[in-house]
């Protein structure tokens, strides 16, 4: 299976690196973390004029009419900068409404995305659970011409900056529903929540909020919402996992510069046995994570399964993520934890990214599960 990027695909990952470079150096980054709003506008504005935010959205609907592929080579860059923007969670919302909402939701909430004016978000969390959960806690019922909907999501990312969450429900015993909810309906509250990699997460609780039925990306029955709800999992999950190869490849750079630079008994540190193959180990632990998130992503925009896969790059991105991200704090010695120095945040941000995608033991489950399902019964 041949990755090699083709001229426009570098040329997306090479224009968001030069626009995140320019925007969201870490002073820039030191200064929103400090603030009370985190959201890099700048960056953000740049991202939807270079027509960087629709790259997975078909042209009919005003995007690139690309795939999750290439819109995962700008995720790349966001982890890569630790840029705060609401990247993935938009792209993935805005995808799955391209694929399954209605032509009027679609129009109310697509062009302002693509443009950068209404970013979107996902609620694919519950509380206390790592990863993303098959069964919505939110629940879903009718209520004269609309919907009530009761339950908690958490955590819920950018939703205090989002036009619109799409949150799966439970609907009945067995069916679920998606929907697409301002977070300024009545009944809805988001509390922020504060987090280690300072991107803004929330609890979102929905207390008889009504929404109406024009409010609906998939309707229960007939199998529809639960494809699209897999559908939003699988590509929320890519992104993850190509953000989390940004962070890593951000975090080798910073410590393959630092090992270089510093020298201990007349030699740079880098040039010692065990440093060096730290390092090696963990560009080792990054390129795995970059095969296994291509080959996840390459099969999602071919139509192919992909389960096994994205639970394949997501245990990477979490074993092999902290594993870099810790090699990185330990090489950089005592400044790998002073925070007006860099490295922290990738460190940071490995660790939310871990839970968002379920650990390591987490994918091994669901990638175990998936193998027993489809193993030949014992004779």
């Amino acid at each position: 299976m041949d990755f090699t990027l083709s001229e426009q695909q570098q040329a997306i990952g090479e224009l968001a690196a030069t626009i995140l470079t320019d925007t969201v150096p870490p002073e820039v980054l030191r200064h929103l973390e400090a603030g009370s709003d985190h959201l890099a506008v700048a960056a953000w504005q740049a991202l939807a004029r270079a027509d960087l935010v629709g790259l997975a959205v078909p042209e009919a609907d005003g995007g690139a009419g690309l795939g999750v592929f290439d819109a995962g080579l700008v995720a790349e860059q966001v982890g890569r900068h630790v840029a705060l923007v609401p990247y993935w969670p938009t792209v993935a919302a805005a995808t799955t409404l391209a694929r399954w909402a209605p032509a009027d939701l679609k129009g109310r909430l697509l062009p302002a995305a693509i443009a950068g004016d209404g970013p979107l978000t996902v609620a694919l969390w519950e509380p206390g659970t790592t990863g993303v959960s098959g069964r919505p806690a939110v629940t879903a019922t009718t209520d004269g011409d609309g919907w009530r909907l009761d339950g908690v999501k958490q955590p819920v990312p950018w939703a205090g900056h989002a036009a619109a969450i799409v949150v799966p429900a439970t609907v009945g015993e067995a069916d679920v529903a998606l929907f697409a909810v301002a977070p300024g309906t009545p009944g809805v509250t988001a509390v922020a929540e504060a987090t280690i990699s300072r991107e803004p997460f929330h609890t979102v609780t929905f207390d008889g909020a009504r929404v109406g039925a024009d409010a609906l990306v998939a309707a229960p029955g007939g199998g529809d919402a639960e494809a699209a709800l897999a559908d939003l999992a699988r590509t929320t999950t890519a992104l993850l996992c190509a953000t989390a190869l940004g962070v890593m490849e951000g975090a080798l750079a910073l410590t393959a510069t630092h090992v270089s630079e510093r020298h201990q008994f007349g030699s740079p540190i880098g040039t010692f046995q065990a440093v060096a193959q730290r390092s090696a180990d963990g560009y080792i632990d990054t390129e795995a994570v970059r095969l296994t998130s291509w080959s996840a992503a390459w099969r999602l925009d071919a139509g192919l399964p992909a389960d096994d896969e994205l639970a394949v790059a997501a245990y990477w991105a979490s074993e092999g993520g902290q594993r870099v991200v810790h090699t990185a704090q330990h090489l950089h010695g005592g400044i790998g934890v002073d925070t007006d120095y860099p490295v922290h945040r990738y460190f940071r941000w490995a660790k939310v990214l871990e839970l968002l995608v379920g650990g390591a033991s987490g994918s091994l489950v669901r990638l175990g599960t998936s193998l027993a399902a489809g193993a030949p019964a014992p004779a």
